[in-house]
């Protein structure tokens, strides 16, 4: 199996209705999750032996003015995760999540991709509510990464 077909066995084995964009290797659904409602793309580079998977809360507005508050959450909360990273588009607002796995298609299976997926779900579910926190000004971003992460702390 190539890249790309390990991605689409995954989403099937996920029960995730995912369609692939016309003329692109990228596969895309919405996932509802605990804290919000997620767009995910799966990027293939075959050619690079890459899979990359892009997970973006919906309906967040983030205004020019709320940007240096969202860049510094999200600085704060890659700090320290063992996998995957936010990223804040300065430009738009855009956020995402991303995880990167490289592996030949002869090692490639589910099994292998599976984590990659799971964990940036898990993650920005996580995060999700620290951030709604920030964007409503409500909480700085040391304050609602520090009530994050205390939760979650290992002591």
């Amino acid at each position: 199996m190539n890249h790309l077909e390990v991605a689409e066995k995954l989403f099937a084995e996920l029960e995730w209705e995912a369609k692939t964009l016309p003329d692109y290797p990228v596969l895309t659904c919405a996932l509802q999750v605990p804290n919000g409602v997620l767009d995910i793309f799966c990027h293939v580079h075959g050619e690079r032996e890459r899979v990359l998977f892009y997970l973006r809360p919906q309906n967040l507005e983030i205004t020019m003015e709320k940007r240096p508050a969202v860049a510094e959450f999200l600085t704060r909360a890659n700090y320290g995760l063992a996998l995957g990273n936010f990223e804040l588009d300065l430009d738009d607002g855009e956020i995402n999540f991303k995880t990167i796995l490289q592996a030949p298609a002869t090692v490639l299976n589910t099994a292998l991709l599976r984590p990659y997926l799971l964990i940036g779900v898990e993650t920005i579910n996580h995060y999700l509510p620290g951030l709604d926190r920030v964007l409503s000004g409500r909480e700085t971003p040391a304050a609602a990464i520090k009530a994050l992460e205390t939760a979650t702390a290992v002591h």
